[in-house]
């Protein structure tokens, strides 16, 4: 019988990860692949690019002709006029307003391009996240388990005997607060799961383990390089020198509306009176530029363009502070992992096996071994939040600069 209900039980945990759900294991690189351009996300913003290529468009499209019909009527003689007329583009305006237009398109584009950059970077964090709060739980488990096992001896200790219930209650308690933790671990994973799969176009079916390659520390540039590749390749900065094109040429777009263009009226003009000939009717409109001499669309250019030098300068100044931030930043948590990785990962299992063997001479008691096993779970758990940390900085520092340093 109790042969049955172990293997019952062990069904029970085997089942549901091995039949009744499938784990998709995803790598970083896998993860952003997902990011495609079918996602909701991307598609939002490569939507902005289709609306701005409907202003290029506009920019050229011809004025159309207008027709014009004429009846004049006097002491029993009619007069009849058909005419089309026609607006004449002739000052180079309307190219001017096509290559500002397009200038804003590239724009858009940059900006577009930069908003991709920054899901991927977001992307690369939630994983992050994830693989944080995954390994946080793992952990969790492992020390539940340990506690349990623990607790497990102690209770056939106590009935032979051999140690004291409060050894066993002590343990199960510590047991039922890891477990509290574990839970409360799972539910910030599952979280932390949902806000990855919100980049990709569909949910994933079945569980997902994510996977953190292990790979050596990238060497860092140095400042002034990172500075410098990220003045050239920044999308936002594209973006502004685009804008300061195209603010240019609606300078000069406007300079052309002083210039007037012309109107050409053609048709015909027929009367009933004498033998009703049918005659034509030739005509130039020309507007005279007395009161629109188009000053509020030049004021408006070289407003913008000042504007874009300002947004570029500020640009730049944060570029420099935040690469700065972030290097520096990277640098010291890099250190800050290594250090503590030796000084104390390497003698947590150590400590737990000398308190182990300890408790079991009867040199130490129960508090001292949970409190072993509490430090080493600790340890752990903080050398995951440490290692995110690093990759947090990694990825933000890839994102300011441009440069793709891993």
């Amino acid at each position: 019988m109790r042969v049955l209900v172990a293997c019952a039980t062990l069904a029970g945990f085997l089942l549901p990860v091995g039949v009744g759900a499938q784990t998709l294991s995803l790598t970083e690189s896998q993860a952003l692949a997902r990011l495609s351009i079918e996602s909701p996300r991307v598609q939002t913003v490569l939507a902005a690019v289709d609306v701005a290529r409907a202003e290029v468009l506009a920019a050229g499209r011809w004025p159309n002709p207008r027709l014009t019909y004429n009846r004049e009527s006097v002491v029993g003689i009619s007069e009849n006029m058909f005419l089309i007329s026609q607006v004449l583009p002739l000052t180079g305006r309307r190219g001017f307003d096509v290559r500002a237009a397009s200038e804003r398109v590239e724009a858009v584009s940059s900006r577009a391009d930069d908003e991709v950059r920054r899901l991927r970077a977001d992307l690369r964090l939630a994983f992050a996240d994830l693989w944080e709060a995954q390994t946080l739980e793992r952990e969790l488990v492992r020390s539940r388990d340990r506690l349990r096992d623990l607790a497990e001896v102690l209770r056939r200790r106590e009935a032979a005997g051999e140690a004291a219930g409060f050894d066993r209650l002590r343990a199960d308690r510590e047991a039922i607060d890891v477990e509290a933790d574990r839970a409360e671990a799972a539910a910030q994973r599952a979280q932390a799961l949902a806000m990855l799969v919100s980049f990709f176009p569909s949910v994933p079916e079945g569980q997902v383990d994510v996977v953190m390659a292990d790979r050596p520390a990238p060497m860092v540039p140095a400042l002034e390089a990172l500075i410098v590749r990220a003045e050239a390749v920044r999308p936002d900065l594209l973006a502004l020198r685009h804008e300061l094109e195209a603010a240019r040429f609606a300078g000069r777009a406007a300079g052309r509306r002083a210039i007037p263009e012309p109107e050409l009226v053609a048709g015909t003009k027929s009367s009933n009176g004498g033998t009703g000939d049918i005659g034509s009717v030739v005509s130039l409109h020309i507007s005279v530029p007395l009161f629109d001499r188009a000053r509020p669309e030049r004021a408006a250019a070289v407003a913008r363009a000042v504007q874009v030098r300002a947004e570029t300068e500020r640009l730049r100044l944060t570029l420099r502070t935040q690469i700065a931030g972030w290097r520096e930043a990277l640098l010291a948590r890099r250190d800050n992992a290594a250090a503590y990785r030796a000084a104390v990962i390497a003698n947590a299992e150590e400590i737990e096996r000398i308190a182990l063997v300890s408790y079991d001479a009867g040199e130490r008691g129960i508090l001292e071994l949970l409190d072993a096993y509490r430090v080493g779970a600790s340890a752990r758990v903080r050398q995951t939040t440490l290692e995110r940390a690093v990759r947090e900085a990694e990825i933000e520092l890839e994102f300011v600069s441009g440069w793709e340093i891993s």
